[in-house]
């Protein structure tokens, strides 16, 4: 049969609640001022254009007292009161009023060094990672496959993976191992995809946990740059494109399993939608029952569900949690899932999107 090398699709996403993606650094304090907004400043480029006495100020300041505590907040309060932020910021966005808060009350105490998770940019533009999508979408098909095969409790990820997918071979050494020759998702491309603007704010991101039938707050409390969605202050859509490379899928040459050829995106969808709702349900089982003063965000819970109906659920990020991201339980290491959870303004649980198929974009 002859397939066209490539299936496009137009995928809408839209952003239900905060989703973090980081870059993997944290922000320090002199690398960001926050006013009205947040202020990712530049200051190499602001300090070479300092002179007469602000220049003699600044070069006192990192001298030779520069990492003792009190000259580090003297140098913070400096940067703060002198910098224009109109011409040396990288980027800018929201900060909410919490995040706000923090800032001025502990902006003084020197222990305090209030580092900030980035969103993961390029260009200054934040984006959701095609390697992310990728890897959730991935997660829910696996689960789905896990459905109709036992696996290996104990195995490694990677083993596990390739029995799922029938891609594990024997090496020269006689010990089994996963062959990415063999994986059905090298067929899969996702592209990443930009965030409209002003899609971002630094949030104040809050552990719970379980103890004694109440939800309380841990002193685990991150600072994080994540996206606004429908369920908090606005909605927040964006398109993605996913393409399915069926000649890779179908030729026998490509070495992936003939079990895989038939696959259509409509397959990893209906399996995420699966996936991330029985994940969304058993995460609520699990942090909610048998506590009081859940009331609140068991009905955020159920307003996920109610925006996703006509698309289908799906979970990105971090903060996702234990649950979202092991795709079966009896594999999960972790015993106490369930016992804590990230929340963002104390009652939203992080990354559930709504997809929407668009259409066929085009067929090559």
């Amino acid at each position: 049969m002859n397939y066209p090398r490539q299936e496009a699709y137009k995928i809408k996403s839209e952003i239900l609640t905060p989703v973090h993606i980081g870059d993997g650094t944290e922000l320090e304090p002199l690398e960001y001022v926050i006013k009205d907004k947040f202020y990712k400043v530049n200051m190499e480029e602001w300090v070479s254009t300092l002179s007469g006495e602000k220049a003699e100020e600044f070069k006192q300041l990192t001298g030779k007292d520069y990492a003792q505590e009190t000259t580090l907040v003297a140098l913070r309060k400096f940067v703060r009161d002198n910098i224009d932020t109109g011409k040396y910021t990288e980027w800018a966005v929201d900060v909410s009023s919490a995040v706000q808060k923090r800032y001025k009350e502990r902006f003084d105490a020197p222990e305090n060094q209030l580092p900030m998770l980035p969103f993961i940019r390029t260009g200054n533009k934040p984006f959701l990672p095609g390697s992310s999508i990728k890897g959730a979408l991935r997660t829910a098909y696996l689960n789905f496959l896990k459905r109709n095969n036992q696996v290996k409790e104990k195995s490694r990820a990677d083993l596990v993976e390739g029995e799922l997918f029938k891609a594990n071979i024997e090496g020269r050494d006689g010990r089994t191992r996963f062959d990415i020759d063999k994986d059905p998702f090298r067929a899969i491309k996702i592209k990443d995809a930009f965030l409209p603007e002003v899609s971002t704010f630094f949030g104040e991101v809050i552990n719970y946990n379980k103890k004694d039938s109440r939800l309380n707050p841990t002193n685990i409390q991150i600072l994080s740059e994540v996206t606004y969605g429908s369920l908090i202050e606005k909605p927040i859509s964006l398109e993605l494109e996913i393409s399915l490379d069926r000649k890779v899928l179908c030729n026998r040459e490509s070495s992936i399993d003939k079990i895989h050829e038939n696959i259509s995106l409509k397959g990893p969808l209906e399996a995420c939608n699966n996936f991330y709702r029985s994940a969304l349900n058993e995460e609520k089982d699990k942090f909610l029952s048998g506590v009081s003063g859940g009331e609140e965000i068991g009905k955020v819970y159920q307003q996920i569900l109610d925006h996703a109906k006509g698309g289908y659920l799906f979970r990105l990020g971090w903060g996702s949690g234990l649950i979202s991201m092991t795709i079966a339980q009896e594999l999960r290491t972790e015993r106490r899932y369930g016992k804590s959870k990230h929340l963002i303004v104390g009652k939203y649980p992080m990354g559930f999107i709504k997809l929407s198929v668009c259409g066929k974009s085009k067929c090559i």
